[in-house]
């Protein structure tokens, strides 16, 4: 029988479908933003060769999430510019919920959801699961290549020009510490919510995870808010 869920219960239960699949995972969400969580059970399951399809459509991957993904086998991602369903299935049990696979839904949110089970709500899974294929058969397959960073001299190889003339103004970037896209400025590296945490501590030198500029995962801070290629790139075109 169907199970209402709030909005931990949802977080709860996806994390449950995600651990328990023996053979396919379906997640569809129209924002995605995997948590270290979620994706350290993807990958979990990927290890274990479950199929994975995950269909997004309403806002681009940034460059770390798309290299993360790239790494698990066994998943395709697919592109629906018109999504606006959030429902995550393995073959035994499915959340139909109006949380995104985002974390900032998780933790922020109120949402609610329906735990459904494959046997006990046979026509209820077996329609979702017949919407969820069609879904799939209109939607973009998106190729997963991993990203690699550009050296200064790769960067003015491809633009073909001398280097004073080769840079081009970066006029967006990520928050060093929730990675949501902000304006690009080396010295103010945090998103308004990020640095009214951050200032109540001001410590410059605080380890964060995200790139300011290329959005890749590393080690940056206040102080440091770019990896080396980009802090060379940004020197590059200050001068």
């Amino acid at each position: 029988m169907a199970e209402f869920l709030t909005t931990n219960g949802t977080s709860f239960q996806i994390e449950n479908i995600i651990i328990e699949a023996k053979s396919k995972l379906v997640l569809v969400s129209p924002f995605l933003q995997i948590s270290k969580t979620f994706y350290e059970r993807l990958k979990d399951a990927s290890n274990n060769n479950v199929s994975i399809k995950i269909i997004y459509g309403k806002d681009e991957l940034k460059p770390n999430e798309r290299n993360s993904l790239a790494e698990l086998k066994n998943l395709e991602l697919y592109y629906f510019q018109n999504l606006h369903a959030k429902c995550y299935l393995n073959e035994s049990k499915m959340v139909i919920t109006s949380m995104n696979m985002y974390e900032f839904s998780e933790k922020n949110n109120r949402e609610m959801g329906v735990l459904i089970d494959r046997i006990a709500d046979k026509v209820v899974f077996d329609k979702a699961i017949s919407e969820t294929h069609s879904i799939i058969q209109s939607a973009e397959l998106i190729p997963l290549n991993k990203s690699i960073r550009q050296t200064v001299s790769q960067y003015n190889k491809v633009q073909n020009a001398p280097a004073k003339q080769s840079f081009q103004k970066v006029i967006r970037g990520y928050c060093i510490r929730c990675e949501k896209r902000i304006e690009y400025n080396p010295e103010r590296p945090y998103c308004p919510e990020c640095f009214s945490v951050w200032v109540q501590y001001e410590n410059p030198d605080y380890t964060e995870n995200v790139c300011h500029r290329c959005g890749e995962y590393d080690k940056t801070s206040m102080n440091k808010s770019q990896c080396s290629s980009c802090y060379k790139l940004w020197k590059r075109e200050s001068k």
